[in-house]
């Protein structure tokens, strides 16, 4: 802050609108650890003095559908609810005195919001914030006629739909705002809601939207010149690193009606002499599916581009809309030479002769002519658009990415060919890369240092550097002087014997170094658990698995007493043996948005690398001696996977000295602050021995001729031997009887079998 003052945070946030995108950015707020107050106005056919439930029946809907989706709705655990209150504009207004930060989620209308604004300056606190989650009215005609002390305060705030998931925000502000504002929303919405923020200019669309719409018209209107199929255009704009639904795909999920709403929305607010112009009006093969009712995903016919549909036998069939004839069809995939490419081998599909290669290019060439007309003028860097349309639409590279992917100079040929004039930055490039040895080109043609936000650890710039050591099944990477950091860097990180020995290795270098270890992956999947194909092969040997699991057992116990701290950073899944190697850390750092479970049941066995004696201690830790059984038996039998870090929280699966990072970004970072916090602490271990717990007789749940009746009942008798003295320092040899029990059992190999075979658990 230009001031040097430490900015002010925000710990309460009024949301006014609860529809959709209002309550999905309140539920993300209160996922943050905000307050939250939730309005909207009062319900029809209701009066001033009737009760406050009966007024306030909108913005309780709201909040009731958010409970009902539980943790796979827009609130990581249903108990965040609990940080929701709601209201209506009318009665409660005053409610937004005691708001931090006021966002504005109503109709796309200049009077209505301006009329609310209004009254917000009449009872907000001196220094709260305003915002708008607009993207298609300008601030500066929002604040038209506004008080001054008003646009002082007031930004534009761009979520996307839905608000948990999509990780872009598009900030603009004015020449009138203060610079805390912007810097205090900022920083709220990087740290506590998990977004990447972008600073945008005051411009039609801003970023992504102003780009991606354009995207969506010229590549249907393309596609539909050159007589392409839905199914060849959409594998064609795969190859160019584009979403996995391919263009058409994208439509029926936004939404076929309203996409020519949004069109000429921007078109109004564009110049004449704008090359979207030439894309913006009304295409007929539109026209007649909002005719027909085919909305794509949503309204009443779940039908678009693409529609499933059951056949005569209750059969589920997809199929897909023929363009000429209007009617549907069988899927047919793409012949196309340039369709069989592998996404993002973009030098082959510009030069490639058939349909595809044409079509490619005349969405590619247009597309990134276009996005390098919008530097400076919409963002101040070119990462700010890539950025953007990667996390606002998907896209795999953003434009300027793609750019380099094809070669500048043969992308200015190209241009050239198809008599698309360069734009002022493509003519300062001059054929140069957009980013060389991490710097990006300015409007001006000069190379300038980009530099992550403070507190961001930037893993392709790690991966960039010479690793310590690299592994079959992981690298070995040293993220500064007094830390490394062990990637995995398989797939799913199945915890193999080989992965298994890395892990030692990794271990063992570490601390003959001195060095704090974070253990990650940047997959998606943590880690998770055994190797199903090697436990079967080892389930053929006489002391293979006994051995397998006293190995696992083993090396757990190593992290948990290394001198040096050991960290977990998680982001994605950690499932089954994931989760035990978690448990055995001194410290957890995870993504708000991971998922944990020990789902060894569901493959016909329980934890056996001391996961259920490490949870048992967590829940008795969060939920006392007496629930303890009962709390770890549910999760076990039932392979219980959370939706969130938080609900992992409230489940047990993680203390409340674990961390959460809001933003996937910060994983890293956050995880360091971890590791160096644990240089200072004499014990990192999390438990020593624990007091007898009582047992418990939770239902089972199969039926009693069943294999899956056994397996609980197994996992009962083990847990509830956790009821007698010492206990806990015991409870690996115990683990391991129950599992050698459990799979004399056929049954218990035919469940990996299945999983292996199908993908699918086997309930048996």
């Amino acid at each position: 802050m230009s001031s040097g003052q430490a900015i002010k945070p925000i710990k309460t946030v009024a949301v006014i609108g609860a529809g959709v995108m209002g309550a999905g950015i309140a539920a993300q707020a209160a996922n943050g650890g905000a307050r939250v107050i939730l309005l909207d106005i009062p319900a029809p056919d209701t009066a001033p003095g009737d009760t406050a439930e009966a007024r306030n029946a909108i913005a309780a809907g709201a909040r009731e559908r958010m409970l009902k989706a539980g943790s796979r709705g827009a609130l990581m655990d249903v108990s965040v609810a609990e940080c929701i209150q709601i209201g209506n504009i009318d009665d409660d207004l005053e409610m937004l005195a005691e708001a931090d930060w006021i966002i504005e989620v109503v109709v796309e209308r200049l009077d209505i919001k301006q009329d609310l604004y209004r009254r917000i300056e009449q009872v907000r606190a001196a220094d709260a914030v305003v915002s708008s989650n607009t993207s298609t009215i300008p601030l500066e005609t929002l604040m038209e006629g506004m008080p001054g002390t008003l646009r002082e305060h007031f930004v534009v705030t761009h979520f996307f739909n839905p608000p948990r998931h999509m990780r872009l925000l598009e900030l603009v502000s004015s020449d009138e705002t203060r610079p805390e504002v912007a810097e205090r929303v900022d920083a709220f919405i990087d740290h506590c809601m998990g977004k990447t923020v972008i600073r945008c200019n005051d411009r039609p669309g801003f970023i992504a939207n102003r780009l991606g719409v354009y995207w969506m018209q010229v590549a249907l209107q393309e596609a539909v010149a050159l007589g392409l199929s839905v199914e060849d255009a959409d594998a064609v704009m795969q190859v160019c690193g584009f979403p996995k639904t391919g263009i058409f795909g994208l439509w029926d999920l936004v939404g076929i009606d309203l996409m020519p709403e949004v069109t000429s929305s921007l078109s109004r607010l564009l110049p004449e002499t704008d090359s979207f112009q030439a894309y913006a009006s009304p295409v007929p093969v539109i026209n007649g599916m909002v005719k027909n009712g085919w909305f794509g995903r949503k309204g009443r016919v779940l039908q678009g581009f693409y529609r499933q549909r059951l056949d005569d036998d209750g059969q589920k069939i997809r199929e897909v809309l023929d363009l000429d004839r209007l009617s549907y069809r069988v899927p047919q995939a793409s012949q196309l030479a340039s369709a069989q490419l592998k996404p993002g081998q973009l030098g082959e599909l510009m030069q490639a002769n058939d349909k595809g290669g044409r079509y490619a290019r005349q969405v590619l060439t247009k597309v990134l002519d276009y996005a390098s007309w919008l530097v400076p003028d919409v963002a101040a860097e070119i990462s700010s658009v890539d950025a953007a349309m990667r996390l606002g639409y998907n896209w795999r590279y953003g434009p300027f990415e793609l750019m380099d992917r094809i070669g500048m100079p043969a992308l200015a040929e190209q241009m050239h060919v198809s008599g698309t004039g360069l734009s002022p930055f493509m003519q300062q490039a001059a054929g140069r890369n957009c980013y060389q040895e991490g710097q990006q080109l300015d409007e001006q043609g000069l190379y300038q240092s980009h530099q992550p936000a403070a507190g961001i650890i930037e893993w392709s710039k790690i991966c960039q550097q010479t690793p310590v050591r690299t592994f079959t099944q992981s690298v070995l990477h040293e993220l500064n002087a007094d830390i490394w950091c062990l990637a995995f860097t398989s797939r799913v990180n199945a915890l193999s014997n080989q992965l298994l020995d890395e892990i030692e290795t990794a271990l063992a270098a570490a601390t003959s170094r001195n060095k704090a270890l974070i253990f990650y992956s940047d997959s998606g999947i943590f880690a998770a658990g055994a190797d199903l194909k090697e436990f079967l092969q080892l389930s053929e040997q006489e002391t293979g698995l006994d051995t397998y699991m006293r190995r696992g057992q083993q090396l757990f116990a190593a992290i948990r007493n290394a001198d040096i701290p050991v960290v977990a950073a998680v982001a994605g899944k950690a499932l089954g043996g994931g989760v035990e190697l978690m448990f055995h850390c001194h410290g957890v750092q995870i993504h708000a948005e991971s998922s944990l479970g020990l789902v060894e049941s569901s493959v016909g066995i329980v934890p056996g690398w001391c996961g259920c004696k490490e949870l048992l201690a967590r829940t008795q830790e969060r939920f006392g001696s007496e629930a303890a059984v009962e709390k770890t038996f549910e999760l076990i039998a039932n392979a219980q996977v959370t939706g969130s870090a938080i609900e992992a929280r409230e489940r047990g699966l993680l203390r409340e000295t674990d961390g959460i990072s809001m933003n996937r970004d910060r994983l890293l970072s956050d995880a360091v602050t971890l590791a160096r916090r644990l240089r200072n602490v004499d014990d990192r271990t999390r438990f020593n021995s624990l007091p007898a717990l009582s047992a418990g007789l939770p239902q089972l749940n199969g039926e009693e001729s069943s294999y899956q009746y056994e397996l609980e009942e197994q996992l009962l008798q083990l847990l509830n031997a956790a009821a007698t003295p010492g206990w806990y320092d015991t409870f690996g040899d115990l683990e391991r009887e129950c599992n050698l029990l459990l799979l004399q059992n056929p049954a218990s190999r035919q469940r990996m079998e299945h999983l292996l075979a199908t993908g699918k658990v086997l309930n048996n």
